[in-house]
């Protein structure tokens, strides 16, 4: 009695285990690559958009809308949030600063 009984907690030790090993990816095989990142051109961001989509993760429209700065004031103000951790390229920052100094200028 006490062998079959040690044979079937071997048992199911061992399913265990071999379950264990499956769920943790001990196949050895590689690891399912990151899902793509939606790669957006600058092109196809306006400036309407990139204020909304990067700049008001931190703060609000009602600071940018407040504000009336001509263009190197905008300069002066989207290099300093880049600074501070904004999001933009080059190009999407160039977008950014001329739609700010059209629609927020003095």
């Amino acid at each position: 009695m006490k062998a079959s009984r040690t044979v079937l907690v071997l048992v199911v030790v061992g399913a265990v285990l071999v379950g264990l090993a499956v769920a943790c990816g001990a196949g050895g095989g590689e690891p399912p690559p990151p899902p793509p990142e939606e790669e957006t051109t600058p092109s196809e961001l306006g400036g309407e958009e990139l204020l909304e989509a990067r700049c008001t993760q931190c703060h609000g429209l009602d600071r940018v809308k407040a504000a009336s700065k001509d263009l190197d004031g905008w300069q002066s103000t989207v290099e300093r949030m880049r600074g501070l951790g904004a999001e933009l390229t080059d190009a999407e920052a160039q977008t950014l600063v001329e739609y700010l100094a059209e629609t927020y200028g003095p």
